[in-house]
């Protein structure tokens, strides 16, 4: 399709195509990685660098934490609420269940991925990033922009543009324009494309009606979002709200993850009547959250609430490490320069604290559980 465009050369030796299309760490989970971005760098020299191989293994590191200290301990958890045959669990247990299920995808996917970015980078190659911090995303448009970024650049430029620019597609803004005002009219093309975008993205994970009803819901709401966004601007100025305060900045932020959970109810759960009841008995059957400190009750969901309470404690240790790096992050500093100008107890520390919460995690695990992503 490239070399139809004219974005590319043909590349007319066999061998390095084969490379290209065959580069081992990113077969699996991506990132789904253009010509550009590694064919080219497949075909120079590397000779070893010792820079690119400490920054490696720090990908690594921090890849292997994600999976292994934290998704890897609450993916049976998640399962336990999600896929069992009992339907009548109250809000606060389902709430818990979305959430662990919110932190453990991240984790799993942004892990693989780093795993995948760090090996690449051991053999020279830089692949592009794939996450960008997307539970600090203000709008859900802006989270589909962080998360899965190679995916969201393919899906804009062979599906979104292709259908949004056609003669139908400019017709109808016309037309709308002239009947249901200018703003309708040039959202509307955007709007049609993003819902179609996201409804293949849904079949993307697979061909089932729960991945559609997902893809549906992130179309319709960003669609929605665009058409209404005249309404909210003037609704934020009549109630004299500060948009750029940082408390606004906040809301946005806890809207966004309220809103990407709802989604997720659709996209976790295989059964499309069972999702629909679970995000029901979220809102309308919350329960007593005192519930969830009961160990008799913790005992009949979980088992053996001893491994369940050590599993948590190792999953918010790893949660707060990847919470304050995202921070650091989101703010625009280099976490690995940083430790790397810092005194050699702190790089030391850096390294290895890490490296023992793996380890250790690896004695409660419930063994290999792949990765999430492999499946799509």
């Amino acid at each position: 399709m490239d070399i139809y465009n004219s974005k590319y050369e043909k590349e007319t030796n066999f061998l390095k195509y084969f490379v290209f299309v065959s580069f081992f760490p990113q077969l699996i989970l991506g990132p789904i990685v253009r010509y550009n971005q590694s064919g080219v760098q497949l075909k120079e020299e590397h000779a070893f660098d010792f820079e690119n191989f400490k920054h490696g293994f720090m990908l690594i590191l921090y890849g292997s934490l994600k999976k292994y200290l934290v998704a890897d301990l609450l993916v049976k958890h998640v399962s336990t609420i999600f896929d069992g045959v009992y339907t009548n669990y109250p809000g606060c247990v389902l709430l818990t269940g979305i959430l662990m299920y919110a932190v453990y995808q991240y984790a799993d996917f942004s892990g693989g991925t780093d795993l995948v970015l760090g090996i690449a980078e051991l053999f020279g190659i830089k692949l592009p990033q794939n996450f960008k911090q997307p539970y600090f995303s203000t709008s859900l448009a802006n989270f589909w922009q962080r998360w899965h970024i190679t995916l969201g650049g393919w899906m804009r430029d062979y599906i979104f543009y292709p259908l949004a620019l056609t003669k139908i597609m400019q017709n109808l803004s016309k037309w709308a324009t002239n009947h249901l005002g200018k703003h309708f009219g040039r959202t509307l093309p955007a709007c049609i494309a993003n819902i179609a975008v996201f409804m293949l993205v849904g079949l993307w994970h697979g061909p089932e009606l729960h991945f559609f009803i997902w893809g549906l819901y992130n179309g319709l709401v960003i669609a929605l979002s665009d058409i209404l966004k005249p309404l909210f601007e003037k609704l934020n100025e009549k109630l004299h709200i500060k948009t750029a305060s940082r408390g606004w900045h906040l809301y946005q932020i806890i809207r966004t993850f309220i809103i990407v959970n709802i989604g997720w109810y659709f996209d976790r759960i295989v059964d499309v009547k069972k999702s629909f009841i679970y995000l029901k008995n979220t809102f309308a059957n919350f329960g007593n959250p005192r519930l969830l400190a009961s160990k008799n009750f913790m005992n009949q969901i979980f088992g053996n609430i001893t491994d369940f309470q050590s599993h948590i404690v190792l999953v918010v240790l790893g949660s707060l490490i990847i919470f304050v790096i995202s921070i650091l992050k989101e703010n625009k500093i280099d976490v690995y320069k940083s430790i790397q100008n810092k005194n050699i107890i702190f790089r030391w520390a850096a390294y290895y604290i890490p490296l023992i919460l793996i380890i250790l995690s690896l004695s409660f695990s419930f063994g290999d559980t792949g990765f999430m992503y492999a499946q799509y």
